[in-house]
């Protein structure tokens, strides 16, 4: 069964605020490293929860990144596995991974070489063919079109492969909190 895109922009804005509480609010930085919709729980009025912290790791406040990086090749950023370093970057590339999925209603693989954000990047950086892409059950609407495309945009900004050009996660978290409250007014 579909889910409505109010629900799947809530889903994302308020996993999108768990991973930066983690990032930012705590004594130590934490990092999951292993974003993806599995460890995304949903409760029954589908609130997220973020699971799984098996390979996330406690850095020290001054320090960068962790080491030994260990995740689900299909959400991983490709930076992180050429460096085998973790960084908050890599959360939010991750991230991306997981929106595209949510306004696609398909899934990222390892194994098709990563078709999914391939195509939409593609798609992006051409201009042309992002609303093909899109979950047809919830591109029905104008504002529905004009969200999914606010979506996307964040997405492609979060798979940057210059790490140092995608947000921090607080500000993913802050425009899609944003974009959940205008949309749901």
């Amino acid at each position: 069964m579909p889910v409505n895109i109010d629900v799947r922009l809530s889903i994302a804005a308020q996993s999108a605020d768990g991973l930066s509480y983690m990032h930012s609010k705590t004594n130590n930085k934490v990092l999951h490293g292993d974003i993806k919709p599995a460890n995304i729980l949903l409760d029954d009025n589908f609130m997220p929860k973020i699971s799984d912290f098996g390979t996330s790791r406690l850095i020290a406040r001054d320090k960068e990144h962790a080491e030994n990086v260990i995740g689900d090749m299909s959400y991983m950023d490709p930076v992180c596995m050429e460096t085998n370093l973790l960084t908050e970057k890599s959360d939010v590339y991750s991230f991306g991974v997981v929106i595209l999925e949510l306004i696609s209603r398909k899934k990222a693989t390892h194994s098709d070489n990563n078709s999914l954000v391939r195509n939409f990047l593609e798609a992006h950086k051409n201009e042309k063919g992002v609303a093909e892409l899109f979950d047809n059950e919830i591109a029905l609407t104008r504002s529905n079109l004009e969200l999914l495309y606010s979506l996307a945009r964040i997405a492609v900004e979060c798979l940057n492969s210059d790490v140092d050009e995608r947000p921090l996660m607080t500000e993913v978290a802050e425009r899609l909190l944003l974009l959940n409250r205008s949309h749901n007014s």
